[in-house]
């Protein structure tokens, strides 16, 4: 199955899931329009995320060391320091620090799945999982936070402005994306809609 089909197939999936997800999720239905620090308890879930998802990425980097491409690398590098960022932001607004706190199931599994495209799967599907789903959502994710916290006259706003332009990049790597059979795509095709199926609930609970 060529490079072009398997994009074909899969950014379909995302773009078309991408689209009732900002529909229906209430992240983008009920998100604060105020800029009351309880409002944003749920960035506690959010910070546990990014820390591991900092972790993940390194262990990924180490697992493929012999890429054609410095994609693995350079994500890592490009998010290792945002947990703190975030943690930072949550705790000059009067929130608590994040780590007195645990994340909810929701959260611990899409966690786990990150984990599971780092540590089980090939390079495509590590792509496919991690890159073009999970960081396609979190541009959306996050560029509708930037806004409503713009709007709510919050000033003091890097870790989400970062994350408008870095989530696009780091989504974009089709072209990296080798051949595949088509035994491949079809679970290829699974694992991108399970992801998409456990980060809905993930943001869902959040609200």
């Amino acid at each position: 199955m060529s490079n072009t089909l398997v994009v074909e197939r899969i950014s379909s999936i995302i773009s078309e899931e991408l689209a009732k997800t900002k529909a229906t999720n209430s992240f983008f239905t009920e998100f604060p329009e105020s800029a009351k620090a309880e409002d944003f308890k749920w960035c506690v879930h959010l910070y546990h995320l990014s820390k591991h998802f900092g972790d993940l990425l390194k262990l990924r980097w180490e697992r493929f060391p012999d890429v054609s491409h410095d994609v693995f690398e350079t994500h890592y590098l490009e998010e290792k320091d945002h947990a703190e960022m975030l943690r930072k932001w949550m705790i000059s607004i009067g929130l608590e620090d994040p780590e007195l706190s645990h994340p909810n199931y929701e959260t611990e599994h899409f966690i786990s799945l990150q984990y599971r495209a780092v540590a089980s799967m090939d390079e495509n599907m590590s792509l496919l999982i991690i890159n073009s789903t999970s960081e396609g959502f979190a541009h959306a994710v996050y560029c509708h936070a930037y806004d409503k916290l713009k709007k709510a006259g919050f000033t003091d706003l890097e870790y989400w402005e970062v994350h408008t332009e870095a989530d696009e990049e780091h989504s974009d790597v089709y072209d990296y994306v080798s051949e595949m059979t088509e035994a491949e795509l079809k679970e290829a095709e699974h694992q991108v809609r399970y992801t998409i199926h456990v980060l809905n609930e993930m943001l869902s609970s959040w609200f």
